[in-house]
């Protein structure tokens, strides 16, 4: 195990995330996720819960930060890794506030993708 490259290569996957989520550019968010991903968080009170196809629709419905001028940010806090499999802790702030994302990832040959996205509002 190459744990710098393998932090270096999951770095890369949560950059594909960001990129995605600022500009809503669902191709983007395709080259961070596993095709069976899913995910589970808040927005508010309402519960979300899913396969990763639930955010590409919403991602191509709503224009994203780039398009609308409003702030973005993700900062990783924490990345964790075991042999292929990684968890990874960030902070993510957009129009609907602060959030923490914990990602699990699976690395698979020599890629890494996320296999799951869990959520919810920092207090």
């Amino acid at each position: 195990m190459d744990t710098a490259k393998d932090e270096q290569q999951i770095r890369a996957v949560i950059a594909h995330y960001a990129e995605g989520m600022r500009t809503h550019d669902v191709a983007t968010l395709k080259r961070a996720f596993h095709d069976l991903a899913i995910l589970c968080g808040y927005l508010g009170d309402d519960l979300i819960a899913g396969p990763i196809a639930a955010l590409y629709e919403w991602v191509e419905t709503n224009p994203g930060p780039a398009a609308t001028g409003e702030p973005y940010a993700c900062e990783i806090l924490k990345i964790e890794i075991t042999n292929r499999t990684a968890a990874a802790s960030l902070r993510e702030t957009d129009l609907h506030g602060r959030v923490i994302d914990y990602l699990h990832l699976l690395k698979t040959g020599e890629s890494w993708s996320i296999v799951s996205k869990l959520w919810d509002a920092e207090s």
